[in-house]
């Protein structure tokens, strides 16, 4: 069967080989740490969605090398490769709401929200901007379709982007305030993710803009260089640095284990207070500002003050080295005595 677009360049530029067999590999050895840190850790809820970003952009680059040896004309396999690399992104910021949700359980008590609440409530957004990222990525990148259309969705889901990436800055700088304030931001488990944390945000913030230049001004369009510098160097640098500084050793398994005023002993706290409300309420109201208008809160922030407080006590645990927290033989190791658990971030 005959290609109905034989000799349409839908590339625009010619794809470079080298660069896009580079970031092939690059990606792919990223993805292949993340899966065995997720294995070492145990910790897939957590960090599996580094694993995926990765395979994904694998796969993006690896039909984008195929465009490279001529095959510019292959429109299914074009859309495919373009959809994939747009759709990476917001998982990479999922995957940060994942763990700046851990440091809020890790500090429940100077948490600006329910740590619970901060994957099920960005999360949500995320899914929706995911899903006009991928339908606004194939409308733009098929002829047949309206691009105007595929140019609107795309302008909204980089807007929600920007505004959901600046309300993590704000509130991830909120909470690291308020431990400075407290005394305990010098905690590994606290500075090291949030600063790395502020860093990916930022990468994946800039990369968010050039999208927006790039629909806005024709010369970047059809340019292929600002597309290896804003979007593929700046997202593999955001996944070599989890890499690097995963959160993992840093973090207590048990979500119930909280860091102490004294920023250096971890707690064994009560069981999380559940939140009974119905789960629209839960995603649309996530700091309780309902209950709060109406005198109601039953959020648990009474409990977590008065640990902050120290008006009630709780059954306190041998001390815990903060890094490493994982021994080569997978057991945690306190200072008085050995306790056999799992290593896992749950």
């Amino acid at each position: 069967m005959s290609n109905p677009y034989e000799g349409i360049n839908f590339w625009i530029y010619v794809p470079n080989k080298g660069a896009a067999f580079f970031f092939l590999i690059s990606f792919l050895g990223t993805a292949i740490i993340h899966l065995w840190q997720c294995y070492r850790y145990k910790c897939f809820k957590v960090t599996g969605l580094f694993v995926a970003s990765g395979f994904l952009y694998v796969v993006g680059f690896a039909l984008r090398i195929n465009g490279a040896f001529g095959n510019y004309d292959e429109l299914g396999l074009y859309i495919v490769s373009v959809a994939l690399i747009y759709v990476s992104p917001p998982l990479l910021s999922l995957a940060n709401y994942d763990i700046l949700g851990r440091v809020f359980y890790y500090v429940p008590y100077l948490s600006p929200m329910e740590p619970g609440r901060v994957l099920s409530s960005f999360g949500m957004i995320s899914m929706v901007i995911e899903g006009i990222n991928g339908v606004a990525a194939s409308l733009i990148a098929n002829p047949k379709t309206n691009p105007t259309i595929g140019s609107t969705l795309m302008w909204t889901a980089l807007a929600l982007q920007i505004a959901v990436l600046i309300s993590i800055l704000i509130l991830a700088g909120y909470f690291h305030r308020r431990c400075a304030q407290a005394g305990i931001a010098e905690a590994p488990g606290i500075q090291k993710n949030v600063v790395t944390l502020y860093v990916s945000v930022g990468l994946i913030l800039i990369r968010t803009v050039y999208r927006g230049v790039e629909h806005s001004v024709d010369a970047v369009v059809s340019t292929e260089w600002p597309f290896y510098v804003f979007e593929a160097s700046l997202m593999l640098i955001d996944m070599f640095m989890w890499n690097i500084r995963h959160p993992a050793p840093y973090l207590p398994a048990d979500i119930t284990m909280y860091l102490s005023r004294d920023g250096v002993t971890v707690v064994k706290g009560p069981e999380l207070p559940k939140d009974t409300r119905p789960l629209i309420m839960k995603v649309l109201d996530p700091f309780h500002i309902t209950a709060l208008c109406r005198g109601r809160d039953n959020s648990g922030k009474d409990m977590y003050h008065e640990i902050e407080h120290g008006s009630k006590e709780f059954t306190q645990s041998p001390p815990i080295a903060l890094h490493p927290m994982l021994s080569r033989d997978g057991e945690y190791h306190h200072q008085q005595g050995l306790e056999s658990r799992p290593r896992e971030l749950v």
